[in-house]
């Protein structure tokens, strides 16, 4: 599909098999069971995120004049990986693999590269609560990967894998997840709940009806 395109009415026509095969063009993880609302919503976003940095790129190599353009690689020669939060929803991983690491991707049989996102009870615990394995984007060195609902903490961890076997090749810094407010986190819409006069004025009922408007399916 051509990125320019995309509008929620396309993607509403569209089956799950194709809106997870565009998901992974632009370097997602989508779980099987995500639902398929909350993966039009955030393809949506990511259309518009890249549209806008697409311009920002234009404007900023018209105004430095400059006809030649500059190409990084992007790889140091340095087998790393790191991670930053898009949102507290999605975590932006990226990496880099050295030659050595890179020759024995592909010289080993039926090796592969994993990201291994641990779910950790505090910052300086080294062993995760939980950990689950996601595959790597083919011929890519960056991804998207959903956090799991409740971590309060996360790392991830580059893992070259083969049959049988899997070597932790590098693992990024601890990321804190932002908690919410569990005064707001409880609120369902239609539960009876007493609000304090200054939250009445804050317009809260009204912010919290026009959240489930439009994310109704985020609510248990």
């Amino acid at each position: 599909m051509n990125e320019d395109s995309i509008d929620c009415a396309t993607l509403e026509k569209l089956p799950f098999s194709e809106l997870v095969q565009l998901a992974d063009e632009y370097g997602v993880d989508v779980p099987e069971d995500l639902d398929r609302r909350f993966l039009i919503a955030e393809l949506l976003e990511l259309s518009e995120e890249s549209e806008r940095l697409d311009e920002e790129m234009t404007i900023a190599s018209s105004e430095s004049g400059e006809d030649q353009s500059v190409v990084l690689s992007g790889n140091f020669n340095e087998t790393q990986v790191s991670c930053v939060l898009r949102n507290p929803a999605w975590l932006f991983v990226f990496w880099n693999i050295n030659d050595t690491d890179m020759a024995r991707l592909k010289d080993l049989p039926g090796a592969s590269l994993k990201l291994r996102i641990c779910s950790l009870a505090d910052s300086h615990e080294p062993k995760p609560q939980e950990a689950f394995e996601v595959q790597t984007a083919t011929q890519s060195q960056e991804q998207y990967v959903l956090i799991p609902k409740g971590t309060k903490f996360i790392k991830v961890e580059l893992v070259l894998v083969t049959p049988g076997a899997g070597e932790v090749l590098a693992f990024s810094p601890v990321v804190a997840i932002p908690q919410g407010s569990s005064l707001v986190n409880d609120l369902q819409p239609g539960r009876d709940t007493d609000f304090s006069p200054i939250v009445e004025l804050s317009g809260m009922k009204e912010v919290l009806a026009e959240q489930y408007r439009n994310h109704r399916h985020s609510f248990s």
